[in-house]
């Protein structure tokens, strides 16, 4: 495939709003604390009370404000005026209007006539992306795919096309998900996919993982293609140098326990970036701490990286469970560890599933500055990419 370039990167999670600075502080994370956004004893059927916040902004703070944070960052590097007119922006996230159900189903039972449009709009994941196109003064696409925990990694797949098929030379890809509250809880709950051991653990890779905890948290991509980057004369961060989707629908919740499907897409990109597992720093895992999730996704990985010590380490340990947003999210902080040519271990993992040693605890040493990201959403979702770092 042609390889696209990564001008810029932002992420907004638990750790603060510096990618850079946050990746260097995972050890220090304050991880997973009980529920700020409600008071969790007015909940009792909620058996999850706890996620992992951005305790630094206040409850008015929402997705929409995120997304504007997001654009800010990005655009202080690459100021509008560099953005082609017809750039595309692929921009969403999972369940943006949660917090506004409430107020919506107030506002129908009272009677009332009207409801704040602009709210309506806020809460539609869709139309986020137009947000960012208004605020940009851009025509391109502007829209988004919704494909549950792989959207992120789906959205910038989309956006990869576009370019390569000559729709636009640039676009602006992302996910934001402020997700930690009751309603959302509770949703999980009924999948039996979030945690509940103690009002709730994360453990990817342990034997005693229960499920995932939610994390707030978004991220924002800025790519384009070689052409633009010679004429614009601009300084990449990073290269894509393959992505590719699929799905084997074996049920909603779990992937496909053989791993052919997970297999198949792990070969089409290294056939289209030609490389090999040998070529990669590690495996940037999805591992959400599911029980079902994680065993399957340690065998892709031992079949996939038999023949060599490439370890393999899921990030939602540090940072939660950022729904959509969570392959953008990790990839931004893969990218900064090839960067600094040190890999972090599991968090939490005591008691790994494996005595495979490349489920690594401490931090290692990277040797390549290549990684491959695997993301797999409810619905049998899979998104595979290789990543190489630039700086």
């Amino acid at each position: 495939m042609e390889e696209l370039y990564v001008l810029e990167y932002a992420v907004k999670d638990c750790m603060g709003s510096s990618v850079s600075e946050n990746y260097l502080n995972f050890p220090n994370t304050k991880g997973a604390t009980t529920a700020i956004r409600y008071d969790p004893a007015k909940f009792e059927q909620v058996l999850c009370t706890k996620g992992f916040h951005m305790d630094y902004v206040d409850n008015d703070y929402n997705c929409y404000k995120m997304l504007l944070d997001l654009v800010d960052m990005v655009t202080q590097k690459y100021p509008v005026e560099i953005l082609d007119k017809d750039t595309a922006v692929v921009f969403g996230s999972f369940a943006p209007g949660a917090h506004l159900k409430k107020d919506f189903d107030a506002a129908f039972e009272a009677k009332q006539r009207r409801f704040s449009p602009t709210k309506l709009f806020m809460g539609n994941h869709d139309l986020m992306s137009a947000f960012i196109s208004g605020k940009l003064k851009l025509e391109g696409i502007n829209t988004s795919l919704n494909a549950a925990c792989s959207s992120g990694m789906f959205n910038l797949h989309y956006a990869t096309m576009l370019i390569q098929t000559g729709h636009c030379n640039m676009a602006l890809v992302g996910n934001v998900d402020m997700t930690v509250l009751p309603s959302m809880q509770y949703y999980w709950q009924c999948t039996s996919a979030i945690s509940t051991i103690d009002g709730g653990t994360c453990k990817p890779f342990d034997k005693s993982r229960d499920g995932f905890l939610q994390g707030e948290g978004g991220s924002l991509w800025l790519i384009c293609n070689e052409e633009t980057l010679i004429k614009k004369n601009l300084t990449p961060k990073a290269k894509i140098r393959a992505i590719t989707s699929g799905a084997k629908v074996t049920s909603m919740t779990a992937h496909d326990k053989t791993c052919a499907n997970q297999l198949s897409l792990i070969d089409k990109v290294y056939r289209m970036s030609g490389l090999s597992s040998k070529d990669m720093a590690f495996f940037n895992a999805h591992a959400t701490s599911t029980p079902i999730g994680d065993d399957i996704e340690v065998d892709v990985f031992q079949k996939a990286f038999e023949d060599c010590d490439s370890p393999l380490v899921s990030f939602k340990g540090y940072i939660g469970h950022t729904m959509s947003a969570c392959g953008l999210v990790e990839s931004a902080y893969g990218l900064q560890a090839v960067k600094n040519k040190m890999l972090w271990g599991n968090h939490n993992l005591t008691d790994p599933l494996s005595d495979d040693p490349r489920l690594i605890v401490n931090p290692v040493t990277l040797n390549s500055n290549k990684f491959i990201k695997a993301s797999f959403g409810f619905g049998g979702r899979t998104n595979i990419a290789i990543f190489e770092n630039l700086q």
